[in-house]
């Protein structure tokens, strides 16, 4: 679906979010509460709510065009998912010191095969988040590829890319279900698309079976992953995955960029075809908040790249490692640095 027909009244360089908010303080006191089964459940369904309409505020009030719930109704964006699939148990960490980044890459292990019977919940985070704005709003799925990426086959399947395969139904019926509640930009995040057997070709089928006859504008977020504010792999390159971008049924791609000192973005005027580059231009791994004059100068990186009217700006992933404060400040850069350059451009 063309991104006009969704949006026909988006500006230049419209300014758009990826998923997560950062999380306001109270939220981890609610997390405790929870956890020592101080509260019920309508306790936290309310709370959750309240977390919506903050983030659906802050996104609102620093001026930003295409916004988001803040995965605010979820209570991480990994174990959401994955807490919600059958077949799986929890494989205890062995190193429980220290930074756990390193030991979740096989949290779960496949006991049978895999289903998700009650579906992922995002038709019902649509409709409230879709209640409480009327601005532009895009729903966020962790990808097959990146859920399998923290799953042990076990006895069950013979690799990761069988267990990514055996949920793309499960992603493909969720998102129709989305579409169906009103739903009319999807974005399907997946941070670990380098780890299909079949390498990137199969990573670029497994992504079109979960979109097939999606009637929304599609959206792919391609990040290197961003667990307590650190990526999941060093050596962050898109070159490789690059001649493939025309393949993938998407409108939109997103990529991150800031945290690479804009490397690599000559690599879309080769590949990037009549698709909207998302172009990450806020490092949510770094703890400065970026001036509206360094916005600008990475958006005209880009323009060298990629036509004004195929480029959106957004940060490089979402801010669930980010403090709220810091979160919101990098917004308003964001946005004020897209309204100089659109200016610019329109004189």
């Amino acid at each position: 679906m063309h991104p006009r027909t969704v949006y026909p009244d988006l500006p230049l360089l419209p300014t758009q979010v990826i998923g997560s908010h950062g999380l306001p303080s109270w939220v981890w006191v609610l997390r405790d509460a929870v956890a020592e089964g101080k509260l019920g459940p309508s306790d936290i369904e309310e709370s959750l709510k309240d977390a919506v309409n903050t983030a659906i505020m802050d996104m609102t009030e620093a001026g930003v065009d295409i916004i988001s719930d803040g995965e605010m109704q979820r209570a991480d964006f990994t174990w959401n998912f994955h807490d919600r699939i059958h077949g799986l148990e929890k494989i205890p960490f062995e190193r429980r010191l220290g930074y756990p980044g390193p030991d979740q890459l096989d949290a779960f292990r496949c006991v049978e095969q895999l289903t998700v019977p009650h579906g992922y919940g995002l038709d019902r985070e649509w409709q409230y988040a879709h209640s409480r704005t009327t601005k532009p709003l895009i729903v966020a799925l962790q990808g097959p590829v990146t859920q399998a990426f923290r799953i042990n086959p076990g006895r069950v399947y013979k690799d990761k890319g069988e267990v990514a395969w055996d949920l793309v139904p499960w992603i493909n019926e969720e998102l129709h279900a989305v579409v169906a509640a009103g739903a009319r930009h999807i974005q399907i995040d997946e941070p670990a698309f380098w780890i299909m057997p079949g390498g990137l070709p199969e990573m670029v089928s497994v992504f079109n079976a979960c979109v097939k006859d999606v009637e929304a504008m599609v959206e792919v977020h391609f990040c290197f992953g961003n667990f307590r504010g650190r990526p999941a792999i060093s050596y962050r390159s898109y070159a490789a995955f690059a001649p493939y971008f025309r393949d993938l049924a998407a409108d939109v791609i997103h990529l991150e960029f800031a945290n690479r000192c804009m490397w690599e973005t000559d690599l879309w005027k080769e590949y990037g075809g009549d698709k909207i580059l998302c172009a990450g231009v806020i490092d949510v791994k770094g703890r400065s908040v970026e001036t509206p004059e360094e916005v600008v100068e990475r958006v005209h990186n880009l323009l060298q790249y990629v036509p004004a009217d195929r480029l959106w700006l957004a940060p490089d992933c979402g801010f669930s490692q980010t403090a709220r404060w810091l979160a919101v400040e990098k917004l308003k850069a964001l946005v004020r640095g897209a309204e100089i350059v659109r200016h610019s451009l329109n004189q």
